[in-house]
């Protein structure tokens, strides 16, 4: 996992991996898959960045985390709006 040329390390607390697969169908291993692959990634509001990327199954996820330092930490994943699709497909699959 690679974001602005640093190796990422990726914090993923055991509720919050609960929470997603619960609420969203998302399992951390999706998260990952995506996190291996082509990604878009914005900071979006203070140390919050947005990821938005399609697992190995085609699925489009967006992914919340949050940075200190090198480390970042899960806040939440969910599957893709058809916006974020379109501007994945806009600036990825071009």
């Amino acid at each position: 996992m690679d974001i602005e040329g640093d190796l990422m390390r990726l914090v993923v607390k055991h509720h919050i991996a609960m929470k997603i697969a619960k609420k969203h169908g998302v399992a951390v291993a999706e998260v990952f898959e995506v996190l291996e692959g082509n990604f878009l990634y914005k900071r979006v509001k203070g140390n919050r960045y947005r990821i938005i990327g399609k697992t190995l199954g085609g699925r489009f996820l967006t992914i919340f985390v949050d940075k200190e330092g090198q480390i970042y930490e899960l806040v939440t994943a969910r599957d893709s709006t058809d916006s974020e699709k379109r501007l994945y497909k806009k600036e990825i699959e071009v």
